[in-house]
This record gives structure tokens, C-alpha cells and sequence, in this order.
């Protein structure tokens, strides 16, 4: 238990308040009781697997649009259109121009080949591009899909409808090799990349199992120590997703990424937390205590840590909450990981620690005791390190802190954007169909939608209008030529008119083309339609401009919500309110450099080949802000262990150099550990085919890597050492939680 108390100026945190407890407090207790504890989580596990069996409520795409644009999908998305859901099969001539006869013979060809086939509704007529190279038929599928892309319970899918097209468009491309075949769709797109992408999940979720086995194996030198904080981490990922899919069922959908992000976190936090409490029973089992006595020491020292360095990341997630929108349910799953990951550290390990006893330590690896042996060492290779920064350290801080900076001034030139089929892997067939489409037939493309609500009586009317906006909006130059291709609800209600935008929804000119339309091509229809009691709305791709500015807005103010509360957190659970502010502004510059390097890396085209995508010369959108809290919150793992071991020491009574070289080589062996398992978990997320994917996990494992080796080896020592004791002490009004 813990309790508030003042402390004076002069008073170190540690000397007699350290010393155990006569119960040993929480982990004491669940060291004594074991098998009640053992028992207790087995019963909350099989509790959380069964709310997971109750599946996850996920949000539509549309619920994360913000602004005028959400109310733009929200109207169309009530009504029907009457259609059904289009595939295109686009045939390109390798060489030469098509002739209006071979036009009309393959519309006459395809229609017989795709009429009858199940999932097929109807067959439309060719259309040729202005180039005369490409021919475009539209099929139908026997499905249905609304405006908002959502289909309602019981109907077809495209993408179950969609499997016996694809095969018959095999066989089209075979037969005619003079012709560059293709399909795209809602349907074919799904099957194809959606199914990519989830298998590349499905591998990445896999392989980080193993991959955090081997990094433990090695750390540890023992297969069943190494297997703990997997079976840890696991529980905590699986104990979350239960809790998370029981408020998505009664509180909130969650975002369709909630389960790979809680995945991602969890397996990290969760091994890291356990790391920590091991490796010091262990440390403290060498020396001579017994078991019980090595995981109550463990608990109330690194355990008091990881407490610490929890309730440090629950405060960053709980950023996204002040964020809102698309990020209320990302900041639900992570901070249930993050607080059961810490709950089971606290009291499921002490417990398992004690019955496995000194089995814990059962099938070793060749050589591991000598490595054990040299571990915590002030002569290792971190120890001398320290040691040289706690000899110059303001020299070292300067130089360090010149590189992170260095690092992080690429990000004064980064861009968000949120990509759209420009960002999908060039190798999936129907994304290579798309950009033919769309280079052929621009108005297939990208499209910023007038949507008009207005009383079915006026709907003559408000065709008229969109007639005007239309010649309007080509007028400005933003919006390609052509003829108005309005669609119409079933009920007259709802009108539609997309105007085509010869740019990737990625592309900086978007938001100037969706200014555009609001500011000289609105005023013209509502003019129009002034007395019929019409709303004008603009969505479409604009979504894509009105969600990215939102994103960019909220981010200074969750960047403000979370180094309050990470500072308040700090100065309280440490007593020094200067270690506070260090700590913060440490972080800082790890996110910052994090940032820089995600810049020049995906900004640029210097790295496609190495980490194979294609640049689009932006950021995704929401990266920024999640990437923020979520390495301001772990890089805490870090930093309050590594101070937490230079406090034991000076309140031992070693001076305040000597404790910073002594924490920094007694903490280094499990924040090398724990690091090697993040960056490993993060790194295979880098390599999944999504680019929104990559960029997270490549900016998180390089973030990550930073912190554990120039932030945590050379910055906070040199830091530590030039704060002195103003880093052990803080004012005498202050309380500071301790034991």
C-alpha cells in the first residue's frame, strides 16, 4: 500500500522507508497467498475470453468524418440510390488504339461472358477513353452496399458476390494477351487487398511470439524465464481485448485497428513490466534471499516502477481521449492493456514467481551464467559509458542532445495526409487496374461530392442547380471537364453530384480543390435553390481535408494534455520536481527525433527500395498524434526504472555521480532486453504491406531504439548528473508517494 506524506528538502527518497514492509505489501501478500491469487486470475481470464467470444462492434469508415463533410456521408448514407455495386473491367490495348468496331465487339463478347455468372446482376456497355487505348465495362453485382460503404445485416456483400466474376476476368485476360486485362471494385478490391492485408496481420501477429521468445532466451539464459513474460503479456493482450470487445458492445464501437494496436502495445508493456520484476528476483534470489523474500523485494523496487511507469503511460493514452473522435476507442483498448499488463505484474507474477521457485530458472542456455555473471557490472559496457558521462556531463548532454535535435529537424517539413488507393502496394492487381481506370477515366477517381437534401417536389429544381455548380466548379479549374453525372435517391430526397479532381487523395492540391468548391461552387447552388428549403453539404474526398485539418488541431492540445499530467505524475512519484521537467522534456525529444526520421524516411524516395513502398510525400494523418502518446507513455518504462535504480543507490548513501553510474549498469541488462523485445515487436509491423502500417512501426522502433541507447545511456545520465541532488529532492511542501 501506499501513503502520502510530506517530505523534506534535505530527506532522500529511500534509507528506512525502503525497507520491506512487515507484509510486504501487495506483491508480499500475493506471494503468500499464491494459489488464491493463481486462481482469482483464472477466473478474470476465462471471464474476458468469454466477453471476446461476444466478438468486437466496430465503426463504419464514416463515423470517423468530422465537420461538414460527416454530415455530407451521413445524408447519402440514409437514403438509397437504387444502385448496385459497380465492378469495371478495364482492358487496355498493349499497342495501337481500339477501332468503335473492336469496341463494340468486346462489349458483345464480355456481356456474354458475364451474363448468368453467379453474383452478376448486369452487364453495362464499353465505354472508350478519350486516349482511344482504354475500354471500360461496368458489372454489376448481384449485392448491395449504401453510400457509406457499410451493407446491411442479411444482404450480399461485394465481396462475397465478387469471387465468380474474378474468375471469369481470368479468363478474359487469358484469351486475349494482346489486351492488358484487369478488374477493380468495391468487391475485387476487398478480396484482393483486404484479404492481403489481414494475412499480413494475421503473420505479423504470429511471428511476434517467437520473435519475443528468442530476445527473452537470450536475455534471461533460461526457457522458462523467458517464457513468463510471454504468458504474461499474452494474458494481458487477451484479459484486454475481452474488456474492450464488452465496451464495444455497451459503451462505444471501437476502431477496426483497435485490436492490432492493443496487440502491439499490450506484448510490449506487458513483457517489459514482467522483464523488470524477474530480473530483479532474480537479482535478489543470487544474493542470498529466499523466494519469498527475492519477489516481495522485487515487487515493492521494480515493481513500485513499473507501477510508476504505468500510471505514466494510462496519462499518455488517456491523451487520445482529449483527441476524441476516431481516437476514444484506441485510447480505451490501450489503457485496459496497459493497466491490466501493470495489475498482473503486481500481483499474477508475484504469485507464479513463488510456485515456480527456483524452477524459474530450469533449462538454461550454454554460456548464459557467465553472461550473468558480468551483468550489472560498473565495468561493463554501460558502466564505463556512464561512467564517462558522469565525468563530463554536460559535455556528453550538449552532444547527445545536438543529435536527437539534429534527428527531429526533418519534421519541420512534414505533411499529413490520408492516403487513399495511391498508398496500396503497386504489385496488388486491382490497384494497378485502379491507376489505369483513372488515368483513362479521371472522373472514376478522385471525386469532391456536392450532396444536396432538399423536398422530393424540388427535385427538378435541384438538378438545375447542380447543373450550375457544375459548369461553376469547372470554371475555377479545379475540377475536370466533362458532363454532370448526378445521382438521384430513390425518394427524390437526395441529390449527388461528384466533380471530379485529377489528384491523389494524398495530394496537398486536394485541400485547395475542396476550398474551392465550398467557396465558389456552394454559394452558385444554394443560390439556385434559395426557398425550396434545400441543405448543401460537400463530402466526398473532402472528408479526407476536413479529417486531416481536425487531426492537426487536436494535436497540440493532447500534446499539452499529456506533458501536464506526465510532469504532475513524475514530481509527485518522485518528490523532485526538476527530475519532472528533465524526464519531460527527454521524452520530448525522443518523439521529436521519432518524428524526424519517419519524415526523411516516408517523405522522401531514398528508402523505397530498402523498405519496399512507394512515397507519397506524406505522413499518414493520424501517426503524429498516436505516435506521441504512445512513445511518450513507453519510453517511461525506461526512464523510471533506470531512475528508480539510481535512487536505491544514493539513498544507500553513494554520492549522486557514483549512483547514476550505479543505476545505469544495474538497469541496463533488462532496458536492453526489454528494448530489443519492442523494437522486434514494432519492426515487424514495418514490414506489413499497408504504408500507414510501415510508418508506425518503423517510426515506434526506431523511437524506441533511441530511447533505449543515446536518451537512456547517455542523456539521462549526464542530465542526473548535473542535476546532482536536485534530482533525489523537491521543496518540503511537496508529498511524494512511497513506500
Amino acid at each position: 500500500m501506499t501513503t502520502t506524506t510530506p517530505r523534506p528538502s534535505s530527506t532522500p527518497t529511500g534509507g528506512p522507508r525502503d525497507a520491506a514492509p512487515p507484509h510486504g505489501g501487495i506483491a508480499g501478500w500475493c506471494a503468500r497467498h499464491r494459489w488464491r491469487t493463481l486462481f482469482a486470475a483464472l477466473l478474470v481470464l476465462a471471464g474476458t475470453v468469454v466477453l471476446l467470444s461476444g466478438g468486437l462492434v466496430t465503426t463504419k469508415p464514416d463515423d470517423q468524418l468530422v465537420g461538414d463533410s460527416a454530415t455530407a456521408a451521413k445524408i447519402a448514407g440514409a437514403v438509397d440510390f437504387g444502385d448496385r455495386p459497380t465492378e469495371n473491367v478495364v482492358l487496355t490495348s498493349r499497342s495501337g488504339t481500339f477501332t468503335a468496331d473492336e469496341v463494340a465487339a468486346l462489349g458483345r463478347d464480355l456481356r456474354a461472358a458475364y451474363t448468368g455468372i453467379e453474383g452478376v446482376a448486369a452487364v453495362g456497355d464499353p465505354a472508350l477513353a478519350p486516349d482511344g487505348r482504354t475500354v471500360v465495362v461496368p458489372v454489376a453485382l448481384d449485392a448491395v452496399q449504401r453510400a457509406d460503404g457499410s451493407t446491411p445485416d442479411g444482404a450480399t456483400t461485394p465481396q462475397d458476390a465478387v469471387g465468380p466474376m474474378l474468375v471469369v476476368t481470368d479468363r478474359v485476360a487469358a484469351d486475349r494477351p494482346a489486351l492488358e486485362v484487369g478488374q477493380v471494385g468495391p468487391g475485387s478490391i476487398d478480396a484482393e487487398v483486404g484479404e492481403a492485408l489481414e494475412a499480413d496481420f494475421r503473420r505479423a501477429e504470429y511471428i511476434s511470439l517467437p520473435v519475443t521468445l528468442g530476445v527473452l532466451l537470450v536475455a534471461f539464459g533460461a526457457v522458462v524465464a523467458a517464457g513468463v513474460p510471454v504468458l504474461l503479456g499474452v494474458g494481458a493482450v487477451v484479459a484486454a481485448l475481452g474488456l474492450t470487445a464488452w465496451a464495444s458492445r455497451g459503451i462505444t464501437p471501437v476502431d477496426q485497428n483497435t485490436q492490432s494496436l492493443v496487440l502491439l502495445i499490450g506484448l510490449a508493456v506487458g513483457v517489459d513490466y514482467a522483464l523488470f520484476v524477474i530480473r530483479r528476483s532474480r537479482e535478489e534470489r543470487a544474493a542470498g534471499a529466499s523466494v519469498v523474500e527475492a519477489v516481495t523485494t522485487a515487487g515493492r523496487t521494480a515493481g513500485r516502477a513499473v507501477v510508476i511507469s504505468g500510471i505514466t503511460v494510462v496519462v499518455a493514452m488517456s491523451g487520445m481521449l482529449v483527441a476524441g473522435g476516431m481516437f476514444t476507442s484506441l485510447a480505451i483498448g490501450t489503457m485496459l492493456v496497459v493497466a491490466v499488463a501493470v495489475l498482473a505484474s503486481a500481483t499474477v507474477l508475484p504469485a507464479l514467481l513463488v510456485v515456480l521457485g527456483d524452477k524459474v530458472e530450469a533449462i538454461r542456455l550454454p554460456f548464459s551464467a557467465r553472461r550473468a555473471a558480468r551483468r550489472g557490472s560498473v565495468d561493463s559496457l554501460w558502466g564505463r559509458l556512464a561512467g564517462a558521462v558522469t565525468r563530463r556531463p554536460l559535455v556528453w548532454t550538449l552532444a547527445a542532445g545536438g543529435v536527437l535535435v539534429a534527428l527531429a529537424l526533418p519534421a519541420l517539413g512534414m505533411r499529413t495526409a490520408l492516403p487513399g488507393a495511391e498508398s496500396l502496394p503497386k504489385s496488388f492487381d486491382s490497384v494497378a487496374t485502379y491507376d489505369r481506370l483513372t488515368a483513362a477515366f479521371p472522373q472514376d477517381g478522385t471525386t469532391v461530392d456536392v450532396v444536396v437534401r432538399a423536398p422530393a417536389a424540388a427535385s427538378a429544381q435541384v438538378d438545375a442547380a447542380l447543373e450550375k455548380g457544375f459548369r461553376a466548379a469547372v470554371a475555377t479549374g479545379e475540377v475536370a471537364a466533362g458532363e454532370p453525372q448526378v445521382k438521384t435517391s430513390t425518394d427524390g430526397t437526395v441529390h449527388v453530384l461528384p466533380l471530379p479532381v485529377p489528384v491523389d487523395m494524398s495530394d496537398p492540391r486536394l485541400g485547395t480543390a475542396v476550398d474551392t468548391v465550398r467557396a465558389d461552387v456552394v454559394p452558385v447552388v444554394e443560390q439556385a435553390l434559395a426557398g425550396t428549403g434545400a441543405d448543401v453539404h460537400v463530402g466526398g474526398s473532402a472528408a479526407v481535408t476536413d479529417l486531416t485539418r481536425w487531426l492537426d488541431d487536436r494535436l497540440p492540445w493532447v500534446v499539452g494534455f499529456v506533458l501536464v499530467l506526465t510532469l504532475a505524475v513524475m514530481t509527485v512519484s518522485f518528490g523532485s520536481p526538476s527530475l519532472a521537467a528533465a524526464t519531460v522534456v527527454l521524452n520530448g525529444l525522443s518523439v521529436g527525433a521519432a518524428y524526424g526520421v519517419i519524415t526523411l524516411v516516408f517523405q522522401n524516395t531514398w528508402a523505397e527500395g530498402l523498405l519496399a513502398f512507394t512515397s507519397i510525400g506524406s505522413i499518414a494523418a493520424w501517426l503524429p498524434l498516436l505516435m506521441f502518446v504512445v512513445l511518450f507513455g513507453l519510453s517511461m518504462d525506461y526512464h523510471v526504472f533506470v531512475v528508480s535504480r539510481v535512487r536505491e543507490a544514493w539513498a544507500a548513501g553513494v554520492g549522486p555521480r557514483d549512483a547514476v553510474r550505479l543505476g545505469v549498469a544495474r538497469s541496463a541488462g533488462v532496458v536492453t532486453s526489454a528494448a530489443a523485445v519492442m523494437v522486434a515487436v514494432f519492426a515487424i509491423f514495418g514490414t506489413l504491406s499497408s504504408l500507414e502500417m510501415k510508418q508506425l512501426g518503423i517510426g515506434l522502433a526506431t523511437a524506441v531504439l533511441l530511447d533505449a541507447t543515446l536518451v537512456r545511456g547517455v542523456l539521462l545520465p549526464g542530465v542526473l548528473a548535473l542535476l546532482g541532488r536536485r534530482a533525489h529532492t523537491g521543496p518540503k511542501w511537496l508529498p511524494a508517494i512511497h513506500h
